[in-house]
């Protein structure tokens, strides 16, 4: 999966779910304390699972850094082999 689209599916799945859980709640027969005490701890749910993501992909984001990096220098270290070769020709 690229890049855009894993942007894309988060945010698709935040939205959803920030729709999904409003829904639920505004819907749900219950008194307005109640609701208040749900909508706070949805809220508080999904800032925590909106943290891990950021997390997750702030890693994977590193992991292919370095690994891209690693690519380059090795990449830029055979053309310096082939080039040193060619001048002692």
């Amino acid at each position: 999966m690229t890049m855009p689209e894993t942007r894309g599916t988060i945010k698709g799945a935040l939205i959803g779910g920030v729709i999904g859980a409003a829904a639920a709640l505004l819907l749900a027969p219950k008194s307005g304390k109640e609701l208040r005490g749900d909508i706070r701890d949805r809220y508080s749910s999904m800032q925590d699972r909106t943290k891990q993501l950021l997390s997750e992909a702030g890693n994977r984001t590193r992991e292919m850094a370095k690994h891209v990096g690693q690519s380059w220098k090795t990449d830029a270290k055979a053309e310096m082999k082939d080039d040193t070769e060619q001048v002692a020709q």
